[in-house]
């Protein structure tokens, strides 16, 4: 089947299609200047300029705070009823489509987070290939983690070459056949192809923690947590109960939190396993290109650039990620 595109003049009839099926979001540039994710209204256009949005989509899938179980004496624990609603997510990168890939890995897993699944399973990716900046480290360090999504944009001169990856894909394909049109140029090659790539068979040795750029690091951070909240694949969280006033109820409730923060490993007591702020830093980096846990030997840093763009410190791990790893990023 010869490739398809839609000329850029259709780009705004395509987006009416689209909002037949689910609530349409993409990257907005607002009145701050800021690119988010957020409601691209009828008779606008994202910002498929950007390059990068203030943070990741996952947001949709990870709420910044939310409440995951009910108590009442009669009923006990409940999950938390929520209304789920059919989402369609306009012009995601490479970088972004990874990470939703790695999020994935962890909340579908072996036990999957009921809240999670619930609204993964109404979101539906486009995504569309870009350009990395002075900023981005995916096309330095290909990543094991698959772009994966439902439709994916490549953009050409005269419009936006379209290409399915799912049924649900097919299904929107077919809702917009009459504004496409068969390409007959080349293909060109777009930005997935730094993802997807195989996982090390070996997992490599703990980073010395001995290192002084570890106190280097920490002399300069501000602890501000930024590199975090804005990266596509953290996803550490905090669970706190809060009891009704009529002991008799009570609420779970799961809220973002960062292993930057000193309270991160603090336990009841006050023990700290990461006291200092190099502890952290060491903690970190073994996340974002070692991996852990479950994902141990799959590094979770998609280059999207964001820590390095919102960090107020200028704080940049990729020279001691060059020598560590021993490839530069």
């Amino acid at each position: 089947m010869a490739p398809q595109y839609i000329a850029n003049h259709n780009l705004p009839l395509l987006l009416e299609r689209l909002r037949r099926y689910a609530e349409l979001h993409g990257p907005v540039r607002g009145e701050d200047g800021v690119v988010r994710f957020a409601a691209i209204a009828p008779g606008t256009l994202p910002d498929l300029s950007a390059l990068r949005t203030l943070l990741p989509p996952k947001k949709y899938l990870l709420h910044p705070q939310e409440t995951i179980l009910n108590y009442t004496a009669a009923a006990g624990y409940q999950l938390q009823a929520e209304d789920v609603r059919s989402l369609i997510l306009f012009g995601l990168h490479p970088c972004d489509l990874a990470g939703i890939n790695y999020l994935d890995r962890v909340f579908l897993g072996d036990a999957p987070d009921p809240l999670y699944a619930a609204r993964r399973a109404t979101l539906t990716l486009i995504g569309i290939s870009c350009t990395p900046d002075e900023f981005c480290s995916c096309h330095i360090l290909p990543s094991p983690l698959n772009a994966l999504s439902d439709l994916f944009l490549c953009s050409v001169d005269e419009g936006l070459i379209v290409t399915s990856g799912s049924p649900r894909g097919d299904e929107l394909l077919d809702g917009v056949k009459d504004l496409l049109e068969e390409w007959e140029g080349a293909v060109p090659e777009d930005s997935r192809r730094f993802f997807g790539h195989a996982e090390a068979e070996q997992v490599r040795p703990e980073p010395d923690a001995t290192l002084p750029e570890w106190q280097e690091f920490a002399s300069h951070c501000l602890g501000c947590g930024a590199c975090s909240l804005c990266c596509p694949t953290c996803y550490c969280f905090d669970v706190l109960e809060f009891c009704g006033l009529d002991s008799c109820s009570a609420e779970r409730v799961r809220q973002w939190d960062n292993c930057l923060f000193k309270s991160h490993a603090e336990v009841a007591g006050g023990t700290n396993f990461r006291k200092e702020r190099a502890e952290r830093f060491l903690y970190r980096y073994r996340h974002k290109y070692r991996g852990f846990g479950p994902l141990q030997g799959v590094p979770s840093c998609v280059g999207c650039g964001r820590c390095r763009v919102v960090c107020p410190a200028g704080l940049d791990l990729r020279p001691l990620a060059e020598r560590l790893e021993g490839r530069p990023l």
